[in-house]
């Protein structure tokens, strides 16, 4: 493959290069400031050329030291996965005059960070009866579209494509890296960068700063976390069988089975919340929607005899009421306080039920149902 080594002289800004909020997507007709050969420093002279090395039909993330200064893009462009957030922070452009087929090379600072928070970490001490799928891949695919080709992102000196993975969310603890993303394309070419989540395309428009997918937006119109300020609810008791209703079914001398008879308790506390575009099981939410998942703890107490085992009916105990509707949760939860329910990605309040719903059985086989007389409610603000 034959590397092209460009000089570029780069046009100076004032102020370099401006982070992007936190929370501000890019605005629809926003076009980057382009940096031309020639351009000169803001004192009227050229600034000091910056070797690239460009290779056609390639897109090569290059290490970002000592490039000199790019136009800085305001505001910054963005692309969300649950990998990561990729935000476009610079671009440049130069002829390249030596040849004659009508290619440029295109220059992106690009910084890969940790996305915004999506799902609350899963305690492994804590199980539940689950989807019946394994937690979706959430690794990240990045491409360059051209308009004419779509070229895999890869890193200098490897052919494989730059995957930035996420076995299952959370995946927050990523460290920001800033790189130079370097192509040759046609002057009049419409780049596009594109990142590959779970089969669905996110597609970047790197002139205008629009994001197009099939998919939610939720990451894009407003934050993923909320903020959770829902008071506790008070513990509450569940009388399932009295110590005499155990009696007169096992006999007097059944025991430890039957004493101080059979309870569940319940009561507990909102303790995280999230406005999520992609679920651990579910995947991606559709357009106009998005996964509010909630995480509740301390909901159900196990009977104090633990030859009992309370198992709770998630579909039957959990709602939440929106505008639009009612949601249940998605699938049974897993573990079993972490709760995904489908809502409409404009809703700015939801009111969550809890009425515990379920049976408590022995391994012999024997089970009692129980229900709560009322269900517990929390109204829940979302941002």
């Amino acid at each position: 493959m034959l590397l092209w080594m460009v000089v570029l002289a780069v046009a100076g800004c004032a102020g370099g290069v401006r982070p992007a909020a936190d929370d501000v997507g890019p605005l629809a007709g926003a076009a980057p400031a382009v940096a031309k050969v020639g351009a000169a420093t803001g004192s009227g002279s050229p600034s000091r050329p910056v070797p690239v090395e460009v290779t056609p039909g390639a897109a090569v993330l290059l290490p970002a030291d000592d490039v000199g200064r790019m136009e800085s893009l305001t505001p910054p462009l963005r692309l969300v996965a649950p990998a990561a957030t990729v935000t476009v922070e610079a671009a440049g452009e130069w002829d390249l005059s030596a040849r004659d087929d009508g290619l440029v090379a295109r220059v992106w600072r690009v910084r890969l960070a940790a996305p915004p928070p999506l799902a609350p970490s899963a305690d492994p001490f804590l199980t539940g009866t689950g989807s019946d799928q394994p937690p979706r891949d959430a690794a990240t695919t990045l491409w360059l579209d051209t308009g004419s080709e779509r070229l895999p992102v890869t890193r200098q000196g490897v052919d494989e494509p730059v995957v930035l993975p996420c076995d299952e969310l959370p995946c927050g603890d990523r460290r920001p890296e800033v790189h130079l993303l370097a192509a040759a394309t046609a002057d009049d070419a419409a780049p596009a960068l594109v990142a590959t989540v779970d089969g669905v395309d996110q597609r970047l428009d790197l002139r205008t700063g629009d994001v197009t997918s099939s998919v939610s937006r939720v990451a894009y119109d407003r934050p993923t976390s909320v903020p959770v300020s829902v008071p506790v609810w008070p513990p509450r008791t569940i009388a399932v069988r009295t110590e005499a209703q155990l009696e007169a079914e096992f006999g007097t001398g059944a025991g430890d089975l039957t004493r101080g008879g059979l309870d569940v308790g319940y009561g507990g506390h909102v303790a995280e919340a999230y406005l999520s575009p992609f679920d651990r099981y579910e995947g991606w939410a559709p357009p106009g929607h998005a996964w509010l998942v909630i995480r509740v703890d301390d909901h159900l107490r196990q009977p104090a005899n633990t030859s009992w085992r309370a198992e709770l009916d998630a579909a039957a105990s959990w709602t939440v009421a929106h505008d639009a509707g009612l949601a249940t949760p998605a699938y049974p939860p897993a573990p079993s306080n972490v709760l995904a329910f489908l809502v409409p990605d404009d809703v700015r309040s939801v009111t969550l039920a809890y009425r515990p719903t379920g049976t408590v059985g022995l391994p012999l086989d024997a089970q009692y149902e129980f229900r709560a007389p009322e269900p517990l409610t929390a109204e829940v603000p979302l941002p």
